[in-house]
């Protein structure tokens, strides 16, 4: 069984806990975000209200879903520790990538353009990137199938394909489960389920 799915509280996109548990499960997300989410969430829910949540009480709640997280997801699954490792090598590589970072595709972008300029001011190389959606990211939890996008900053050297390959490439040596065409017109799909520890991230 999928460890994400086998505590009390579950990922759920219909339901405004199931929403937050989402965004644990994914693990992106610092505690003081996870609470800020909480509460608008509660903000925009009579009925959350009514049963006594209030924003006063989203950080104990929020910790309540964490541990009950955790209590279940006591390490990472295969899929997650060679996704970590595979866009940590690219990166070295030169090819940036974006992991939940936007709702849409711009947004995505612009989040992946942020962390080239960075690295560029580092001294690094970039030949490409690869990314995420937010709903893509989302849908990996439920589907177990995450979605990944790619592409070159410019026209001079390496094409968009032969990045595709490169990342492929990375997820297959990590032993993922990779799906994809060959080209770019196709975005590269890993298979398998994604569970990690939930850890706040530093501010």
């Amino acid at each position: 069984m999928d460890a994400n799915f086998a505590g009390t509280f579950r990922p759920d996109q219909s339901t405004a806990v199931g929403r937050v548990m989402t965004r644990i499960c994914i693990g992106t997300d610092s505690r003081p975000d996870l609470v800020e989410r909480l509460r608008w969430e509660i903000a925009q829910d009579i009925e959350l209200r009514r049963a006594g949540l209030t924003d006063s009480v989203a950080p104990d709640v929020v910790d309540r879903l964490i541990n009950a997280h955790n209590e279940q997801v006591l390490e990472p699954s295969a899929t997650a520790l060679g996704l970590i490792t595979a866009l940590e090598r690219l990166t070295d590589e030169g090819i940036v990538f974006g992991f939940g970072e936007g709702y849409g595709v711009h947004d995505s972008l612009d989040g992946v353009i942020r962390a080239a300029e960075e690295l560029m001011r580092q001294g690094r190389s970039i030949d490409g990137y690869c990314f995420s959606t937010v709903a893509d990211v989302e849908r990996m939890i439920f589907e177990q199938r995450l979605f990944v996008g790619f592409g070159v900053f410019n026209e001079h050297g390496e094409g968009s394909t032969a990045i595709g390959s490169r990342v492929a490439g990375a997820f297959r040596e990590q032993g993922l489960e990779v799906e994809w065409s060959g080209t770019s017109e196709h975005r590269i799909q890993v298979v398998g389920g994604y569970a990690i520890p939930y850890v706040d991230l530093p501010a």
